[in-house]
């Protein structure tokens, strides 16, 4: 189990943005990514012809994955701050539910990504796609909770990703 900490590190904030960042990149040009893939049929094994956009949204997910690999790393050496006593027992399991569903899908998405585009796995493909909407879904609770906290609550829980430190 993680250590309870006063706070989070600077390079955990850090790593929280960048994949924060990526993720926004990432579905922000995902209906041209599929589309180019669909029309023209790139590969991996056909490097030359692929499109920028394709190759920088492979790189991003690779990218993603070994950022999450340390974040996850540095999540159970350094741990996270406990959650306000305030909040009743339900609610830090529903953050503690949608903490771990957004860790795996930050590591599910990258690799079933990989595995449809190096491996040119069709199962892969598929789960890569039904994985965009769950973790559009969690990060979406996720925006939502830090909101109700920040404007509902008044807890200052968000200060915790957001101060400098």
């Amino acid at each position: 189990m993680a250590p309870i900490s006063d706070g989070y590190t600077r390079t955990q904030k850090i790593l929280h943005w960048a994949i924060a960042l990526l993720i926004l990149l990432q579905f922000v040009g995902s209906d041209t990514i599929k589309a180019m893939v669909q029309e023209v049929g790139v590969t991996a094994s056909s490097a030359e012809t692929i499109p920028l956009v394709v190759r920088a949204h492979v790189l991003a997910g690779l990218l993603t994955f070994v950022l999450m690999l340390v974040r996850v790393f540095m999540r159970f050496t350094k741990g996270a701050p406990a959650l306000p006593k305030e909040e009743t027992a339900m609610m830090k399991m529903v953050a503690h539910a949608t903490h771990g569903i957004l860790y795996l899908a930050l590591l599910l998405m990258p690799l079933s990504g990989a595995l449809a585009w190096f491996g040119q796995n069709e199962l892969a493909v598929t789960a890569h796609w039904a994985l965009k909407f769950v973790l559009l879904a969690f990060v979406a609770l996720h925006i939502g909770a830090a909101l109700y906290h920040h404007f509902v609550l008044k807890n200052g829980l968000i200060k915790r990703m957001t101060k400098a430190g």
